[in-house]
């Protein structure tokens, strides 16, 4: 019986590409379009500024962490809605999140500042347009006005026409890039945000010919078998058993002392076995690590302020670590407030899923509160739908003094067929600071398997094209402050 319905499956798919086949011009022309129906004429080209979008939020408590600071994944939320905002006012088509460029936030954000979003359509092609998005804060009780991070997004129009119901129409509408008009630019800012867009359109071409998506697979693969339990890996050991008064009445007098947050000391022979067991050369090379100082750390203090946090609450006991003690997985179902009006998943969305998982990794390192201080590239190779199950893994790929690099990979799940695919990867890079903002030093990272070994020697690279894109655009903002076209001027402390 199996071999009939294989056999069945092939002529149903072989007969349904036929057919797709046959009516691709003419399909389109037999769904109806919801924007004419309303009256309306699809122009050929459109100007920039009708584009053109400004949102403000004031940061609330569930934005930021326990510091009272936002989170980069609740501000790159907000900027995937105003970016997809002015993409669908240029293309009057739905549209998606296909790629974001690396993002560098070089100014934290607090409770209770004012948010400022601008975004606009620099450039459009034939289904895609790149949108860029310039975020600013205030502070309302000083006035003070400051940048903080500047996006470009691509976005690709798909289909408008309204969800199909037969399986064939299924097939041929879901996720159809449509053309959207030309834009024209007419002041002179337009004609370079213009000009500038094209050729970051071929950067990324040469970046994505460079990114082959099976480059990682290794390290992918390693993961995936510590969730499965395949592998056995340092963070797997049991917890220990504690009492508390409040759920033990009947032994909280012998209990007293361990509730009070008693613990084990460490044992220093479990660090030295870890380090040794990685040879001289590992340890050689990460002793050669220097810190990547971030922004955040630009903060208007005393000159008597020290380089690194002293607070003996922010130290561990142990100064490096095996890589794989650093391994968190994070797994989220895709509801509908999750999606836009094709059931695809906001980018925004996926990118706050990505930073929770970045941060928990991030802590098995350090008591320090963490900031994301930048988010490299990313592309959204496959796109997940309302009812998936995305599961998101991520390891500490490399650390400095007071900051670490954080990989993340996410794949999706379609509970109904089964099918698992890859969705998208990214790197964080997550900065450790005290109370008073002063960075917090790290246990280094020691990578012990092949996969391990690979992802933390293509860290030296990653970080130096950071720190020449943050050079870059400091330097625009700064260039464009004076003549009066930007917030203040900022000056922010670079590492050598």
């Amino acid at each position: 019986m199996q071999p009939f319905i294989k056999a069945f499956d092939l002529i149903r798919n072989l007969w349904l590409r036929v057919i797709l086949f046959i009516a691709a011009p003419v399909f389109p022309y037999l769904l109806p379009d919801p924007y004419t129906q309303a009256g309306n004429v699809r122009d050929e080209s459109k100007p920039a500024h009708e584009s053109r979008v400004t949102m403000t939020e004031i940061i609330a408590p569930h934005h930021c962490n326990v510091r009272g600071l936002c989170r980069a994944g609740s501000i790159m939320a907000w900027v995937d809605i105003a970016a997809g905002i002015a993409a669908k006012r240029h293309a009057t088509l739905p549209s998606v999140t296909r790629s974001i460029d690396d993002v560098a936030f070089l100014h934290p954000v607090k409770n209770g500042d004012i948010l400022t979003i601008q975004a606009s359509v620099n450039k459009s092609w034939r289904t895609s347009m790149e949108v860029g998005v310039k975020v600013e804060a205030q502070t309302p009780l000083t006035g003070e006005r400051f940048f903080v991070a500047h996006a470009y997004l691509t976005f690709v129009a798909l289909s408008p026409r309204p969800q199909p119901k037969t399986y064939l129409g299924l097939k041929w509408v879901e996720h159809r890039p449509t053309q959207v008009p030309a834009l024209c630019p007419h002041s002179d800012m337009e004609k370079k945000r213009y000009d500038m867009a094209e050729q970051r359109r071929q950067s990324r071409f040469k970046e994505t010919n460079k990114k082959q998506p099976q480059q990682l697979q290794s390290i992918r693969d390693l993961m995936r078998e510590w969730s499965q339990g395949l592998r056995e890996h340092a963070h797997q050991n049991t917890a220990a058993i504690k009492s508390h008064p409040a759920l033990h009445a009947a032994a909280a007098a012998t209990t007293a002392t361990a509730a009070e947050g008693e613990e084990q000391p460490r044992d220093k022979h479990e660090d030295e076995s870890i380090s040794s067991s990685t040879g001289e050369k590992s340890s050689e090379t990460l002793k050669g690590d220097e810190d990547e100082q971030l922004s955040v750390h630009h903060v208007t203090t005393s000159n008597k302020r020290k380089r690194y946090s002293m607070d003996p609450i922010m130290q561990l006991p142990f100064t490096e670590t095996s890589m794989e003690t650093t391994f968190a997985e994070v797994v989220e179902l895709v509801m509908p407030q999750h999606a836009n009006t094709l059931n695809i998943t906001f980018g925004g969305i996926i990118i706050q899923w990505l930073e929770q998982c970045a941060l928990a990794s991030a802590h098995r390192l350090t008591r320090g509160y963490l900031l994301t201080a930048s988010i490299d590239s990313l592309s959204f190779i496959t796109p997940t739908h309302v009812g998936d199950v995305v599961t998101i893994r991520s390891i500490v790929s490399r650390t400095y003094s007071s900051s670490m690099e954080v990989y993340v990979s996410m794949e999706a799940e379609n509970l109904q067929t089964g099918e698992t695919n890859f969705t998208n990867d990214a790197f964080f890079t997550v900065v450790a600071i005290d109370k008073d903002h002063i960075p917090v030093r790290i246990p280094r990272t020691i990578p012990q398997t092949e996969a391990e070994m690979t992802l933390f020697e293509g860290g030296a690279n990653r970080r130096a094209k950071r720190l020449t894109q943050k050079v870059e655009l400091i330097n625009l903002v700064n260039s464009a402050s004076s003549q009066g076209l930007a917030a203040p001027y900022i000056s922010i402390p670079m590492s050598p």
